[in-house]
């Protein structure tokens, strides 16, 4: 089904200025219930039912849907009682095929080998960069204000901190130790290999208590958008077709270099101690590797059709989830500095 305008759209003002109506749907009283210990499958299946009448009317364009149904979706992702895990991973799974339903057609698809398939992903990433976005331009070539750098860095260290979740969900899809590999030697770097205390994680941490930002998430006070963000990165390395999860971290890991650089340069150019720049400073040099190591793994499998049409429609999805993220970041960081000049 081929949807040309969704909740994603920012256009549309109450996202933008994140004021929402009051909405008669709502999915939460029924899935507390089927998440109960000895909830029965009716109430398993009447809370989800309701989840994806939530899922259908907001990705058809109702942004109070959205944001209703992407703040249910987020609580089956997050961690909670290990009882409820396979009810929470079940459920989410049924969102994801409801998603994919609305996942709109690609255009001027065609099968190409894999050196040429490679090109055509480089590209499309490279035109899709954040460095490209005005909260960059304004972050990394203009001179912005330390509370702007603050802001930018508190929702950073939302999209990053876990990153390596993300890395051992896609694992587990891959068989051969050999494939699966590819991010447990990720994974080894994101521990910190043989010191727990150089995990990136407790890296990052040290960068958010110079700024004095709460490492804690508290995620129900999240913008929409953000956790629309946050749940398709889940729903990606979750998704049964590995492409899904395979194009997302490919997407993310090969720009990492660049992006933290030009972090890093910025904290340079205030001050900011070595130890709390570490994160950005390691990772503007070492993520080439893993990138060049996940597109190893990505070659194997992409001489497929149906591989190469759903790694670009992950990747379609991921833009223009980005895309509305991170305009939404900009609205907000503007409006913070008209209000505290």
């Amino acid at each position: 089904m081929n949807k040309t305008r969704t909740a994603n759209d920012t256009e549309n003002p109450e996202f933008v200025s994140g004021q929402m109506g009051i909405y008669n749907i709502s999915a939460s009283p029924l899935l507390a219930e089927a998440l109960k210990p000895g909830a029965t499958y009716s109430q398993v299946t009447l809370a989800l039912e309701a989840l994806l009448r939530l899922a259908s009317k907001g990705l058809s364009g109702d942004t109070t849907a959205y944001a209703q149904y992407q703040s249910e979706l987020l609580n089956l992702h997050l961690p909670g009682e290990p009882h409820t895990e396979p009810t929470r991973r079940w459920l989410a799974s049924q969102v994801y095929l409801m998603e994919d339903n609305f996942a709109p057609a690609l255009t001027e698809f065609n099968v190409l080998p894999v050196e040429q398939f490679r090109e055509k992903v480089d590209a499309e990433i490279a035109a899709r960069t954040r460095v490209k976005h005005p909260m960059s331009v304004h972050l990394f070539q203009g001179a912005p204000p330390r509370q702007d750098v603050r802001f930018f860095l508190k929702h950073h260290w939302i999209r990053s901190y876990n990153f390596y979740t993300l890395l051992a969900e896609l694992a587990f899809h891959f068989e051969a130790i050999e494939d699966a590999s590819v991010f447990y030697r990720n994974l080894y770097g994101e521990a910190g290999a043989e010191v727990a205390e150089r995990s990136h994680p407790a890296l990052l941490s040290h960068l958010m208590t110079y700024f004095d930002i709460p490492q804690r998430v508290d995620y129900s006070a999240l913008h929409p958008l953000e956790k629309a963000y946050l749940n398709n990165r889940i729903r990606c390395v979750r998704h049964t077709d590995v492409a899904w999860g395979l194009a997302l971290l490919y997407a993310i890991e090969s720009v990492s270099c660049v992006n933290h650089r030009r972090i890093y340069e910025l904290l340079q150019s205030l001050g900011v101690p070595e130890e709390a720049s570490e994160f950005h400073r390691l990772h503007g040099t070492q993520d080439e590797i893993d990138t060049e190591e996940m597109w190893q793994l990505i070659a194997k499998l992409a001489p497929g059709e149906s591989f190469q049409r759903m790694f670009m429609q992950s990747l379609a999805r991921h833009f223009a989830i980005n895309q509305a993220y991170f305009d939404m970041l900009w609205q907000e960081m503007q409006k913070q500095s008209n209000h505290n000049p």
